[in-house]
């Protein structure tokens, strides 16, 4: 078994698995850098096939690179959650990650537009849910649904090699101050925190992470604990703002000024709407009486 990780916006946006039987790619990064991470997997993969492409789920950074990824091996079989399914067949999900991919086109000065691939480009053929097996060989991933980030978010662990891939609902390790973790709830707060209490309980040597480079990834036993409590803390400094009457821009502006340095590697026009996702996120499920 082998496990690389080809460059793209930053390298972590994909992993690839290469197993003594099967290969699988997890996420695909970001569409402008689609045609070079063809190319690093063909250098990587040599005569063999990319057996399998596996989504931890929808956002555009994720799933910009499939378009590319399906046309260079057709035989690749797309695996995502039924709701990453569900929202990859929208026409309108497909103009967001045009515009999406546009400013990032524009902000790496590629000098050209967005390519606007085909919505059956972004097809999925098989709907991953929870206990599923992917098998490689001397790789087994087990599927384990960790929504919290997104509905359709999921996690990859590797019941062999104790190896597991986290999703975004457990946040992102931040590379500069290894005891800090940039929380990623968008989707639900509690569900995020419920999803990282399913991950501790996972015998685990290895974590990996979407964006992140192998070598920051250190310490696998207390990943998840500083995870969950980032997550709290993060939790308490929004409802603390809102409680004392803080408009919505300003608890914004606050929030950028804690957390953006933490988000390395991340455009900062996607920080903002992932911040603003996570501080209502936070307000609604507070109103619902869903947190203390």
């Amino acid at each position: 078994m082998r496990i690389i990780q080809p460059d793209g916006y930053d390298k972590g946006d994909t992993v690839l698995f290469i197993g003594s039987e099967k290969t699988a790619l997890i996420d695909t990064g970001m569409e402008y850098c689609s045609l070079q991470l063809v190319e690093d997997l063909r250098k990587e993969l040599e005569d063999r096939p990319l057996d399998y492409i596996l989504l931890t789920h929808s956002h555009y950074d994720h799933v910009g690179g499939l378009p590319a990824l399906r046309h260079a091996w057709p035989q690749a079989k797309v695996c995502a959650h039924p709701h990453a399914a569900g929202i990859l067949s929208k026409e309108s999900v497909r103009q967001f990650m045009m515009k999406m991919s546009k400013k990032n086109y524009e902000e790496v000065g590629a000098g050209h537009e967005a390519a606007g691939y085909p919505l059956e480009d972004y097809r999925i053929d098989v709907e991953l849910t929870e206990g599923m097996k992917i098998d490689l060989g001397d790789v087994r991933f087990r599927v384990i649904e960790t929504p919290g980030h997104t509905k359709c978010s999921v996690s990859f662990y590797d019941e062999i090699n104790q190896i597991l891939f986290a999703s975004e609902s457990s946040g992102i390790a931040n590379v500069d101050d290894r005891l800090s973790v940039e929380p990623t709830f968008l989707s639900s707060y509690v569900q995020s925190v419920e999803s990282i209490g399913k991950l501790k309980s996972l015998p685990v040597k290895q974590i990996l992470q979407s964006h992140r480079d192998m070598s920051t990834m250190t310490d696998p036993s207390s990943y998840l604990e500083r995870a969950e409590m980032q997550f709290h803390l993060t939790k308490d400094i929004i409802l603390a703002m809102y409680r004392n009457g803080l408009e919505m821009d300003r608890i914004l502006k606050i929030y950028t000024d804690i957390y953006a340095s933490r988000a390395v590697g991340q455009p900062i026009f996607a920080f903002l709407v992932n911040a603003e996702g996570a501080i209502k996120t936070v307000i609604r499920e507070s109103e619902a009486g869903l947190i203390p």
